[in-house]
């Protein structure tokens, strides 16, 4: 929980800078500007030589506060999932909890699902086609909230990805199907189409980072190895190098009850 409450104060002081920092004063002072020259509108706006320079200056502001917008309806998003998982520890806490934390029936497409509702608005501010491919596989019985927190950090980092490169349409692309070579299991693999990983790379991915270093953006990988593994299942990723997308392979036990590790 206190890493949650961390992130919900590192989240709002990022909004609260962004609105600090936004120019929207700005658009007040050149309103005024223009509201002086209502009567000569079109000889201030190309001979005046500060007049001149308000279309550019419009259209440069137009794109600061377009980004400031979007960046902070995406830390928006990020709180509001952080402000959700907050909510589920504090039921949680009410509740007796079995040993190795709440389990539950989980339905592999449905929390597929869940895991990428909080991304879906940037997705779609981004462009980007989501695509799901869903195939018939039983129930699984497992911690919900370690499960949705590895999806949502392989999410997270395939949005980080594509966001790098804004040269090309990208897709993300969630599958669900039973494992062909682990009987017993299911396979849950998010692609994308983003900045991909140097093969001398592929090793790292996982490795811990420094302290501190985590964040929303930058999201913890390695604590998603070790979630996987603490699930009984694994975590492993391949890339054709950089710029071709990664594709995040998580593998699951289909049903793993109590007293069976």
């Amino acid at each position: 929980m206190r890493n949650v409450l961390n992130s919900i104060h590192v989240s709002a002081g990022l909004i609260n800078h962004r609105l600090r920092e936004s120019h929207v004063a700005d658009v007040g002072r050149v309103a005024d500007m223009l509201e002086a020259h209502s009567h000569e509108y079109g000889w201030y706006l190309t001979q005046d030589p500060k007049g001149k320079k308000i279309p550019q200056f419009l259209g440069q502001l137009n794109e600061e506060l377009s980004h400031n917008h979007l960046d902070t309806l995406t830390e928006l998003t990020t709180l509001n999932y952080h402000l959700e998982q907050l909510e589920y520890y504090l039921t949680v806490g009410q509740t007796p909890l079995r040993e190795g934390g709440f389990k539950d029936t989980i339905q592999f497409a449905t929390i597929m699902d869940e895991a990428l509702a909080p991304h879906q608005s940037e997705l779609d501010r981004m462009g980007v086609q989501v695509g799901r491919e869903y195939h018939m596989v039983a129930d699984g019985i497992l911690e919900v909230s370690k499960v949705l927190r590895i999806l949502v950090n392989l999410i997270r980092n395939a949005i980080n990805g594509m966001r790098e490169i804004n040269s090309r349409t990208h897709r993300l692309t969630l599958y669900v199907f039973p494992c062909p070579d682990r009987e017993g299991f299911v396979r849950l693999q998010v692609a994308d189409t983003g900045s991909g990983i140097p093969l001398g790379g592929l090793t790292q991915v996982f490795s811990p980072k420094a302290s501190g270093e985590q964040s929303d953006l930058l999201p913890n990988l390695h604590a998603s190895a070790i979630a996987a593994k603490e699930l009984a299942g694994s975590l492993r990723v391949w890339s054709d190098g950089p710029m071709q997308g990664a594709i995040f392979t998580l593998d699951l036990p289909v049903i793993h009850m109590e007293g069976e590790r």
